[in-house]
């Protein structure tokens, strides 16, 4: 329980997105609006005056943007950020840079104003979950070192490293992907929950953050050592053998695309060894298909309960039994180079 009601800033443009924001946090237990902001530079200056505990963050915004907002505050005074952004093409890639830029996590924002009370609760659980645990998550380094990599092993099918996160796993994959070696012999495949246009961009960014091309998995696509593909939004991402297939299967755990598709197929049916993360994220996807690539011979990382935003899915992961490690998100990237060289010499 928290001893005091989370205090929250509100930064948008639009007099009835604050109204409306207010509004809806006002109504829920343990929460306080404490201010206002019209634009970014607004936000910037009433987070040094107020010190709020979560802070939600408009994209688009006139004199100063959500993106440099972030930026500055996470420079000044570092706090959660929720990014409420819209679901269009550049505002999707902007909410991307605001998650590299510090942010923790986003929502989608609906065009159309009349649908705004669709994503009122879901504002209120985020920033409450950002309250808890958001400032502990922004203790951690920025980023750790990049991994070093292992002689390769000679041989037999290259590693497959499966990825997957939800409820603050943006943030986290710009921790561990592009901290990935160049030269990384292995395929990698990311499972993000997230609404459909944003995954494209999310592989865009991680394509540019570090050594390994990145783009968003298409449909019948070979896998390749040392790229990285992210599962589109709407569809079920399979392993087939070494091709990759979308699904539209009815969602599981309430989402697709979910990991435990893409882990169960990858066990089912991958000739070469399989190294899982499973990162921050609500609920218990990725446990029962951890288990199964655990069963199977793979192995398994889930990240620690002391930097995970929310540690639902690697909890899960633990409690299966399916977890050969449990590493701090730093440390992520050096444990994958790690098994995959592991798996690959058939220890």
């Amino acid at each position: 329980m928290l001893e005091r009601p989370l205090r929250v800033l509100i930064c948008d443009d639009s007099a009835l997105v604050r109204q409306f924001l207010a509004r809806t946090l006002d109504g829920v237990p343990g929460i306080e609006v404490c201010g206002r902001a019209t634009d970014g530079d607004e936000a910037v200056r009433l987070t040094r005056l107020l010190k709020p505990d979560v802070v939600t963050m408009d994209v688009e915004m006139p004199r100063l943007d959500g993106i440099s907002a972030v930026r500055e505050i996470m420079s000044e005074h570092p706090t959660p950020i929720l990014m409420v952004s819209s679901r269009t093409t550049e505002g999707s890639r902007a909410t991307m840079s605001a998650l590299q830029a510090g942010a923790l996590d986003f929502i989608a924002k609906p065009a159309a104003r009349e649908d705004l009370a669709e994503i009122g609760p879901q504002v209120a659980e985020k920033i409450l979950r950002l309250g808890e645990r958001g400032r502990q998550a922004l203790s951690l380094p920025a980023r750790p070192h990049r991994a070093r990599l292992e002689p390769k092993p000679s041989g037999g099918v290259p590693p497959l490293v499966i990825i997957g996160s939800s409820t603050g796993g943006p943030r986290a994959l710009f921790t561990v992907v592009p901290n990935l070696p160049e030269g990384f012999g292995a395929s990698v495949l990311v499972v993000q929950h997230m609404p459909l246009g944003f995954t494209r961009p999310l592989a865009e960014r991680l394509s540019e953050a570090g050594p390994l091309p990145a783009q968003e998995a298409s449909d019948g696509e070979q896998l390749l050592p040392g790229t990285v593909r992210v599962a589109a939004a709407g569809h079920h991402l399979v392993v087939d053998g070494a091709t990759l297939r979308f699904s539209d299967a009815p969602p599981e755990h309430g989402v697709r695309p979910a990991l435990d598709v893409t882990l169960r197929s990858a066990a089912q049916s991958y000739a070469g060894p399989i190294v899982a993360a499973v990162l921050t994220g609500m609920g218990r996807d990725g446990a029962q298909g951890a288990l199964e690539v655990r069963q199977r011979g793979g192995k398994v990382i889930a990240e620690s309960e002391r930097t995970a935003l929310i540690f639902g899915m690697p909890k899960a992961v633990i409690d299966a039994g399916a977890a050969d490690s449990v590493a701090d998100l730093p440390d992520v990237p050096s444990e994958l180079v790690r098994l995959c060289a592991e798996a690959s010499r058939g220890r």
